[in-house]
């Protein structure tokens, strides 16, 4: 009984990590998608456009989400440099948690997938939910790893912040 209510633990912390961002990256990758493939006719520029657009709707909502975090656990700092070392400790965040996925989903698997899912099933909107849906199973997969391994260096993990020589671990790592 204790495994299962961990790992339900620790579903709700992923959903509750990434379900804004996937919301916002959703709406920028099919909404890219159909506007460029609408305008072009070009299944290469809707994999192209939908590519950017999840990423850039992603990103916005996860950097936004880390910046709130970050800035949470600098309340003592005054508030320029807070903002300043929260957008900072953000940055390092998003790049270490997302990096290498993006990386590997960008280049390979989410364009690869927008541009032979339509093929594959002979229509664009079957193709395009199921290249949505081998995409996020590939960049989940790597970010999920990145944020369990790499945790204690990320805003926003969900725990308690530890405290080292009377600084909190993201502090002493940000130093």
């Amino acid at each position: 009984m204790q495994a299962s209510r961990t790992a339900r633990q620790k579903l709700m912390e992923w959903v509750r990590r990434y379900l804004p961002c996937e919301i916002a990256g959703t709406v920028g990758e099919l909404g890219g998608a159909a506007v460029a493939y609408w305008l072009t006719g070009s299944m290469a520029a809707a994999a192209i456009t939908a590519t950017v657009g999840a990423s850039a709707g992603y990103y916005a909502a996860a950097y936004a989400n880390a910046v709130r975090w970050a800035y949470r656990e600098y309340n003592d700092r005054p508030a320029v440099t807070r903002l300043v070392v929260a957008n900072l400790f953000a940055f390092r965040s998003v790049a270490i948690e997302f990096g290498p996925a993006e990386l590997i989903d960008s280049i390979a698997i989410r364009p690869l997938a927008y541009l032979f899912g339509p093929m594959i099933f002979d229509n664009v909107a079957a193709g395009w939910v199921f290249a949505k849906l081998v995409s996020d199973i590939g960049f989940y997969a790597l970010a999920i790893f990145s944020y369990e391994r790499f945790n204690g260096l990320l805003a926003g993990r969900g725990q308690t912040i530890e405290e080292v020589d009377g600084e909190s671990v993201p502090a002493v790592a940000a130093a």
